[in-house]
């Protein structure tokens, strides 16, 4: 279906008829685009508009004189009435995002001035995006997986008029982690209530950094696109495929127990590591060679693992994906083999001399051997230490991760970039010591619980500083908790007073905590929520400089949009931290 050849007709529902006039005269006045413009005050009103005159679309403001719009689009669905339905709403508020998805609206909108000089364009698009589609879903019906091709930028309209952005990773085209999150809590519920198995499959792509450095970004990112497809392309009609982040991909098998998730792990790990990626005829940046790759898998099961939420699904198969990366990357790991390994590890310790002893010496000893043996056994270490928490596990190597790749959009040297790296895998060392009733406690600490807390940056120090090779990072770890403006802590450093690699540290590990680990104590933060407090408190928690170079990671991994973060809040933040120094040398 196409355009008429009459005047693009809109029905504008808007409680306060001052509010239509601004829209009005945007659509009207569009010489690219002329619309004519009818408007409504409430839903008896427009209902009664549309049994006298058809409309193209319609656009609708989510409150009206005591009515909900979405009540409209309830009221259009019970007839025969088939019109691109368009919410409106002052702010973007994410109960209402999901039930507009939910119920599948053609497109949501947020009122402002900047709306205006493109929105006939974009009511116009959305028309088209509503009607040009290959197979017509019925709003309210479940979004067909196989409707997303890995390979380009689908339509809206493709996923049930629900926008792209929405639900959709830019940079592969699977769905993002924010409908996985959404999509994780009915499928949980479901398997809990009709008692049927669950499994997920935490995908990893090995030594993808290596790669990163030798072929360049755009290689980095089509690699992604195509191990993405591949992922898709051998995956069943009601299984989720999911960029989590970075180079992580989930695989969520409803209907599945943990002997065929193995095995449908198994055999994905053997179709990446056989699958030759992106010859030079394609992609000229590759230079004629064929790339093979290998993937670490973590997998988790309902009911067969003990999981209390959902969040226990996602982290014990993250778990058991970090073990598989301990043990030589390249293999499947289940969290069921690996709970008796759990249970022997990461005891209840005390701080005492003799132990902090005994424990320089272990880290001592591994000194002795090559430095690839000491990595593998650092991280098996502190693997050991996480898994005491499930909100905890992995966090100190996706902080590594973070920390490595901020170092060098920094301009540091590998040298540089490689001690930050480690600090940051070794920065929570200390916490070995605290006791579990700290440690583990879900509710806020009391006073005397928190300095207890505050100790393990001294800790960690003690343990890392008589070990010839890791004194930088010992220095690094000691200060990672102070602040910019000098009221962090052990010794209330400021400014530069603060080692660089400190400071980017104290960066990835609250933006790592803010998503994945704070679960213990309130709900986790979605990546634009946990930088906008990232900025919100630079020059005062956090550099700005260190911040910025992290946003850039964000955004040269396709985590994080340009559109996504307030740029010139963080440039303002910039100047008042430059500020500050020059009075301070002053």
């Amino acid at each position: 279906m196409a355009l008429e050849d009459k005047a693009f007709s809109v029905l504008i529902v808007e409680g306060d008829p001052r509010d239509v006039w601004p829209y009005k005269k945007s659509l009207e006045r569009n010489s690219r685009f002329p619309t004519h413009v009818d408007s409504a005050r409430n839903i008896d009103e427009a209902i009664e508009k549309l049994k006298q005159d058809s409309f193209h679309l319609l656009l609708v403001d989510s409150q009206l004189q005591g009515q909900e719009g979405m009540q409209l689009f309830d009221a259009l669905r019970e007839t025969d009435l088939n019109i691109p339905f368009v919410l409106m709403a002052p702010v973007r508020d994410d109960r209402l995002v999901r039930e507009a998805i939910r119920k599948g609206v053609a497109d949501f909108i947020i009122k402002s001035e900047s709306q205006f000089h493109e929105l006939a364009e974009k009511l116009r698009q959305t028309y088209q995006n509503f009607y040009d589609r290959k197979v017509y879903i019925q709003p309210g019906s479940k979004i067909p997986l196989k409707s997303l091709n890995p390979n380009k930028t689908v339509s809206p309209a493709k996923y049930d008029s629900v926008p792209s952005f929405m639900i959709q990773d830019g940079l592969t085209g699977v769905y993002n982690f924010s409908y996985f999150q959404d999509r994780l809590v009915r499928e949980c519920s479901r398997a809990s209530r009709y008692n049927f198995p669950i499994s997920l499959l935490l995908v990893d792509v090995d030594h993808f950094q290596s790669l990163n450095e030798k072929r360049g970004l755009a290689a980095g990112d089509a690699l992604l696109k195509e191990c993405a497809q591949v992922l898709f392309e051998n995956s069943r009609l009601s299984d989720l495929v999911v960029r989590m982040e970075g180079t992580t991909f989930a695989v969520l098998l409803p209907h599945v127990g943990y002997q065929g998730a193995a095995a449908w792990a198994e055999r994905l790990r053997r179709l990446l590591s056989e699958h030759v990626f992106l010859t030079g005829s394609e992609h000229t940046y590759l230079s004629n060679r064929n790339i093979q790759l290998t993937v670490s898998i973590g997998v988790s099961s309902f009911p067969e693992d003990q999981i209390e939420s959902r969040i226990d699904l996602i982290e014990h198969a993250r778990q058991a994906l970090v073990r598989s990366k301990v043990e030589g990357r390249n293999r499947v790991i289940c969290y069921r083999d690996l709970v008796p390994i759990l249970k022997k590890t990461a005891p209840n310790m005390e701080v005492s001399d003799a132990k902090v002893a005994d424990l320089q010496r272990q880290l001592s000893a591994v000194a002795e051997r090559s430095r690839k043996a000491y990595v593998d056994a650092t991280r098996d270490l502190i693997l050991a230490m996480e898994t005491k928490d499930v909100f905890t596990a992995g966090h100190s190597a996706r902080c590594a991760k973070y920390a490595a790749d901020t170092a060098r959009a920094m301009g540091m040297s590998l040298d540089d970039a490689e001690i930050i790296e480690q600090a940051a895998l070794l920065h929570d060392l200390g916490k070995i010591f605290i006791p579990d009733k700290i440690l583990l406690k879900p509710g806020k600490l009391t006073f005397a619980e928190y300095e207890e807390m505050k100790q393990h940056p001294r800790l960690g120090y003690e343990i890392l500083r008589p070990i010839r090779f890791l004194r930088d990072e010992a220095d690094l770890v000691l200060r990672h908790h102070e602040w910019f403006d000098g009221k962090g802590y052990p010794d209330q450093l400021k400014g530069d007073e603060i080692p660089l690699g400190a400071r980017v540290i104290s960066v990835v590990d609250a933006y790592d905590t803010m998503r994945l680990a704070g679960g213990r104590y309130k709900k986790t933060m979605n990546i634009q929520e946990a930088v906008k407090e990232l900025i919100d408190c630079s020059a005062t928690q956090f550099d700005p400089e260190a911040v910025k170079a992290f946003v850039e990671v964000l955004l040269t991994r396709g985590e994080l949009r340009p559109d996504e973060y307030d740029r010139e809040l963080l440039e303002e933040k910039i100047k008042m931290a430059n500020q500050m120094k020059g009075k301070e040398s002053v």
